[in-house]
């Protein structure tokens, strides 16, 4: 493509990032996958249902996350800013991610991209709630991958070919349904992950996914093809991080979190609200009006749990009494 249609659409290429800091393209594209090959044996309805399924991988997709690196009037980066207003207790995390934000704007790169980060804390204080709001706040690719009690890597690494059920690994399934070269990926629980050098181990096959020199050119056992795999962003949560291999934590930016105090109720259930709504596909208003009886109930249960995920739960049940004196929505 000519250089002024680059130009035009804002477009660059990963390698060819205009070093002129005044002159930064909005979106960077990359190639994650140079090909499918088949296996000389191979059947080719498999091979071509593979490339047809992933030929998203093939193509230049974009690294995700330059209108939310914008800087606002104070300086603060949107991104950063929206974290803030609706997590506020998760600082600790959200500021050691803005400050690598800062130093990929500073290069030249506008776009989300942080070390592979691990949030230690109790169940239900928000941590992969923080990952969905990265996620959604960038416009890049989200998913979430519960690894506790697993026997084996079959999740995260996929299955070869040859198996009926072929599947690429993890991230490349979660890349060719976002279509974004940087999606974040959540692995849940990473400390009650199971797996044995037998049967596949998930910790062993995720070092080879984070570490930047082997993530480059993770070779996928289903696509037969190497994968650039270097750009996609991990979150982990964890309730007790002395559990994790070595190898593990010395890849890993760790935050210790608290769950949230009964200070934050109030911004909480504002925005446990408006996701239930998003979820139900209505408006907040069309929700039913929770009164000042439950919602002094559902504080005073917050205060002693002091959890996200137990506040949501409580909310739905409760809602889920309310709605039956409130008329159907008619959108």
């Amino acid at each position: 493509m000519p250089s002024n249609a680059l130009a035009d659409e804002e477009r660059t290429n990963i390698d060819e990032v205009n070093d002129d800091r005044r002159s930064i393209p909005k979106v960077a594209y990359v190639t994650l996958c140079k090909g499918i090959e088949p296996e000389p044996n191979d059947g080719s309805i498999l091979v071509t249902g593979l490339q047809q399924r992933f030929a998203t991988l093939m193509n230049d997709l974009p690294l995700a996350g330059g209108d939310a690196l914008t800087p606002t009037t104070g300086g603060t980066l949107s991104l950063t800013r929206l974290l803030h207003q609706e997590a506020p207790w998760l600082s600790a995390a959200i500021d050691r991610i803005d400050a690598q934000l800062r130093l990929q704007l500073w290069a030249g790169r506008p776009w989300v991209a942080f070390r592979p980060l691990l949030l230690v804390g109790p169940p239900g204080c928000g941590k992969s709630h923080l990952a969905r709001l990265i996620a959604n706040h960038a416009g890049a690719g989200f998913a979430t991958l519960d690894l506790a009690g697993t026997s084996d890597n079959r999740t995260l690494e996929g299955t070869a070919r040859g198996w009926t059920s072929a599947q690429p690994c993890f991230p490349a399934v979660v890349i060719n349904r976002s279509a974004t070269a940087n999606p974040i990926i959540c692995l849940e629980e990473i400390d009650k992950a199971g797996g044995s050098s037998g049967n596949g181990d998930p910790v062993a096959t995720l070092l080879t996914m984070i570490e930047p020199s082997t993530a480059r050119g993770y070779f996928d056992k289903c696509l037969l093809a190497p994968l650039d795999l270097s750009h996609v962003n991990w979150v982990m949560t964890a309730n007790d991080a002395s559990r994790l291999p070595a190898p593990l934590k010395s890849r890993l930016d760790i935050v210790e979190l608290a769950g949230p105090g009964p200070e934050y109720f109030d911004r909480i259930l504002a925005n446990l609200l408006r996701d239930l709504a998003t979820r139900w596909g209505v408006q907040v208003a069309m929700l039913p009006t929770v009164d000042a009886e439950i919602e002094h109930m559902l504080r005073r249960r917050f205060a002693r749990q002091r959890s996200v995920r137990g506040l949501m739960r409580a909310l739905e049940s409760v809602l889920a009494v309310l709605i039956r004196s409130v008329p159907r929505p008619t959108h």
